[in-house]
C-alpha cells in the first residue's frame, strides 16, 4: 500500500471473500499455503505422510541437492522445481533440468525443502532430491509432484493454520483406528498442538486459525492402533508477512 506497511486490507476486488483475495493475490504479505500428503501403507509407527514409510529427518545444515529420476536417461529434459529455504530460512525456488543421464544438482543450498514439483514434461521414473545418500523429497510416478505432510515456515512470515483433512481405507470397524498429530518445532522444542483419534476421516476448520511463527518445522503424523492404512491429507493456511498489522489507530 501506498504507506509501505502490509496491511490485510485490499482496495482491488473488496466484496470477495478475504481467503479468495488471497488466494489471487490481491492483498500484500498474503499468500495461500496448501499442504498435502500421503502414504499407502502406514503402521503403528508414527510418521509424517510421504512418500516413504519412514520417519523423516531433516538436513542439519543447508546443502546441495542431487535431482535424479530412477528411469535414468529417459527422463532427461525433464525440469524439476525444488520450492524450500536456504540456510537463513528465507525462500529458495530453484528449477532444474535433468540432464542426459536424468541427473541434476542445484547451485542453491536448501536447509528445508517443502515440496518438489514437476514444471515441464513428465518423469517416467520416481524421482528424488538428495544429498549423501538421504532422500529429503520425492516424486511418484504419475503425481508430478511430491505429497508430503511437512513444512517450514519461513523467515519474516507466519503460518496461519486453517483447515485440516484427513482419510483413512479403514471401514469404520472398532478395532482399528488411526491418531492424528500435529508436532511443531521450534528452536528444538517439540510441541503437540492436536492428538486426535479418529478412524475414516478426520475434518477441521478453525474458527482461528492457529499461528505457527517463522522457522517452525510442521510435522503432521499418523499412526495406527492395529493393522495399516492408507492415509491421505490436505492442509490449508495463509502465510502472511510478520510486520502485517493485526489493529491500525481509530479502530
Amino acid at each position: 500500500m501506498s504507506n509501505g506497511i502490509v496491511s490485510s486490507v485490499t482496495r482491488a476486488g473488496a466484496y470477495e471473500p478475504f481467503d479468495l483475495q488471497v488466494a489471487r493475490n490481491q492483498i500484500q504479505g498474503h499468500s495461500t499455503v496448501n499442504i498435502y500428503g500421503y502414504q499407502s501403507s502406514v503402521t503403528t509407527t508414527k510418521i509424517p505422510l510421504w512418500e516413504n514409510a519412514t520417519a523423516y529427518t531433516f538436513p542439519s545444515s543447508a546443502v546441495a541437492m542431487t535431482v535424479a529420476s530412477a528411469a535414468g536417461a529417459t527422463d532427461a529434459g525433464v525440469k524439476i522445481q525444488v520450492q524450500g529455504l536456504d540456510a537463513s530460512y528465507n525462500a529458495l525456488n530453484e528449477t532444474v533440468t535433468l540432464n542426459a543421464s536424468g541427473t541434476a544438482t542445484t547451485t542453491g543450498l536448501f536447509l528445508r525443502i517443502n515440496a518438489l514439483i514437476t514444471t515441464s514434461g513428465n518423469a517416467t521414473g520416481i524421482v528424488t532430491a538428495k544429498n549423501a545418500g538421504t532422500t529429503y523429497a520425492q516424486i511418484n510416478v504419475g503425481f508430478g509432484r511430491s505429497l508430503m505432510s511437512i513444512y517450514t515456515v519461513p523467515n519474516g512470515y507466519d503460518f496461519y493454520l486453517e483447515r485440516v483433512s484427513a482419510n483413512t481405507s479403514f471401514n469404520g470397524n472398532n478395532t482399528n483406528f488411526v491418531t492424528y498429530q500435529n508436532l511443531s518445532t521450534l528452536n528444538g522444542v517439540n510441541t503437540v498442538t492436536q492428538n486426535a483419534p479418529f478412524v475414516t476421516a478426520y475434518n477441521v476448520l478453525r474458527v482461528m486459525p492457529r499461528k505457527f511463527s517463522s522457522k517452525t518445522d510442521l510435522q503432521f503424523l499418523f499412526v495406527t492402533s492395529a493393522s495399516t492404512a492408507a492415509i491421505n491429507l490436505g492442509v490449508e493456511g495463509y502465510l502472511i508477512a510478520s510486520d502485517v498489522l493485526t489493529t491500525q489507530s481509530g479502530q
